[in-house]
């Protein structure tokens, strides 16, 4: 592993430096922000509900990994409950190792049908254009040409865009059945109720899935920004997840605008070159960020990866990168 010069990272973020990149969900000491444990909620599902109902103080939050079950509305609201009313500050939330997916390729084909839509707009456009600079040729000809050929290619990308519309339609609402969305959904209508530590390593998200979660998270940062009450994710796991370049995009998005998040943990996501220089970009905007975690994504090369850091430094020399 090669690590980059760490610079300013809070002493709560250390214990993440050294973590590695074995199955098993990370200690309370590398989650928490305090001595105080987690809870970790075992068993059955009823089990699991009824430990989720002790006295929260105790605890810096609640480790949720390895589920024996599948996650639902009713244990995220209690889950989210109880961070909420953990020791001020903490507020941990782990749910490594749980498949949040619909568990059908809806989110892969969601995100082609939304590439899709894009292009055929574009053609549209280009369409519509054609037709009107028909009316300026002087040709006859040539102008009944171009005006035929972009009424045809506007009926055509018409149709098209009518029958992904639909084909969308379909698999967002196949999609809010599956429990990364309902997990997502109630994460911002509760305003992230005190989560400031979520562990999603190896949950089986895509980008769909990531897309929401960064606009629940500015959305949180705005909301409670605003009132001034520091209740904002300060630190997000994603480890193990299939994110791509593709979910690097809606990241990248995020940690711009970002100015509460201090780590950000993204090994083995899937990177290439690409998506490595994008997280590493948002570095020149970002100053809230402590620590990115971008090893183990053996698509991209490491001295890529120098050469981008050393490109940001003149804008950010607080920022730990580690890469490897």
């Amino acid at each position: 592993q090669e690590q980059l010069s760490i610079r300013g990272a809070p002493s709560f973020l250390l214990g993440l430096c050294s973590s590695s990149m074995s199955p098993e969900p990370a200690e309370p000491s590398k989650l928490g922000a305090s001595d105080l444990p987690l809870l970790r909620a075992r068993g059955p599902r009823e089990a699991t509900l009824a430990q989720l109902s002790v006295e929260a103080s105790p605890y810096s939050g609640v480790d949720l990994s390895r589920l024996e079950f599948s996650l639902d509305a009713e244990l995220v609201e209690r889950a989210l409950q109880f961070c909420g009313s953990v020791t001020a500050g903490t507020g941990v939330l782990c749910l490594a190792h749980n498949d949040l997916g619909s568990g059908t390729l809806s989110e892969q084909r969601l995100w082609e049908l939304k590439v899709a839509k894009g292009r055929c707009e574009a053609e549209k456009k280009r369409f519509e254009k054609m037709k009107s600079d028909s009316s300026k040729q002087k040709d006859f000809a040539i102008s009944a040409g171009m005006r035929r050929k972009g009424q045809e290619g506007m009926e055509t990308t018409a149709a098209q865009l009518t029958t992904i519309a639909g084909e969308i339609a379909e698999h967002e609402t196949r999609l809010r059945a599956a429990p990364w969305h309902m997990l997502f959904s109630q994460l911002e209508g509760s305003l992230g109720a005190g989560v400031r530590r979520l562990d999603l390593g190896n949950c089986g998200l895509h980008a769909t899935g990531i897309e929401l979660l960064a606009q629940v998270l500015l959305d949180i940062e705005q909301r409670e920004g605003a009132k001034g009450e520091g209740r904002c994710l300060q630190w997000l796991a994603l480890d193990g997840n299939q994110l791509g370049d593709v979910g690097m995009g809606s990241l990248a998005a995020f940690l711009r605008l970002s100015r509460s998040l201090e780590a950000m943990q993204l090994r083995n996501v899937g990177l290439t070159d690409q998506g490595v220089s994008q997280a590493i970009a948002c570095l020149v905007a970002n100053k809230s960020l402590a620590l990115l975690d971008l090893r183990s994504n053996g698509l991209a090369s490491v001295e890529h990866a120098k050469a981008a850091v050393a490109g940001v430094r003149r804008f950010n020399t607080m920022t730990e990168v580690l890469l490897g």
